[in-house]
């Protein structure tokens, strides 16, 4: 038996794009190395998807919206957004490290969620799994270990591979953000009967970009 309603998701805060189709359990899905900064596989990876289901178009569609990587957030909020608008469906944003804290599974302690923001920097939220989902109980910061890890619960599982920096290892091993977790996430949302404007669906980048910075500097 077919769901009731089918997803489409994207997620690009990090070094993997991935996307998935949740017709099936599980979803079918896509992962792309080659090609993110300029969004050559994005849509193609879309299309392939939903050709291998035989749709035309999904019911929804979600996206990863960061923190992350300033290039694949832009590109896949861009794309997640034009789709939405083309074929008139919701659209859903997702945090990036909801989906990891999702992709470790139940835990009976807090979870924190750590991921590499490159420059001696890492992304940081704090989750609790309340009604079979990961809650978000700290909201995304970046900054470096030193200054961050005062604010982190102690007794947690830590995941990601932010946690390399803090001298840890991950309580739970190789997971990371990817198009499964935010199309799960996502789904639970849309069954509830939630959607997000279009325009209110934007990258979550927490740190400036390097244009920005060059403007700041002459300012």
């Amino acid at each position: 038996m077919g769901r009731i309603a089918v997803g489409v998701a994207i997620e690009t805060s990090g070094d993997v794009g991935t996307v998935a189709l949740d017709d099936t359990d599980p979803p079918r899905v896509a992962r792309f190395t080659e090609g993110l900064a300029h969004g050559k596989l994005l849509l193609p990876s879309v299309e392939s998807l939903l050709k291998d289901a035989g749709l035309r178009r999904p019911d929804f569609v979600a996206v990863g919206i960061g923190p992350g990587s300033y290039t694949g957030l832009r590109i896949g909020v861009t794309v997640a957004r034009t789709l939405a608008w083309t074929w008139e469906i919701p659209l859903l944003g997702i945090h990036s490290l909801t989906a990891l804290a999702l992709n470790a599974g139940w835990q009976a302690r807090p979870v924190v969620t750590l991921v590499d923001a490159k420059q001696g920097e890492a992304y940081a939220a704090v989750y609790r799994w309340q009604g079979g989902l990961p809650r978000m109980v700290q909201a995304p910061v970046i900054g470096i270990p030193d200054v961050i890890r005062h604010d982190l619960p102690k007794e947690a599982v830590w995941v990601g591979d932010g946690c390399k920096l803090f001298g840890r290892e991950p309580t739970v091993k190789d997971v990371a953000p990817d198009a499964i977790g935010i199309v799960q996430l996502a789904r639970e949302r849309f069954l509830r009967g939630e959607r997000d404007r279009i325009p209110t669906v934007l990258p979550l980048y927490l740190r400036v970009s390097e244009a920005e910075r060059r403007l700041e500097a002459r300012s």
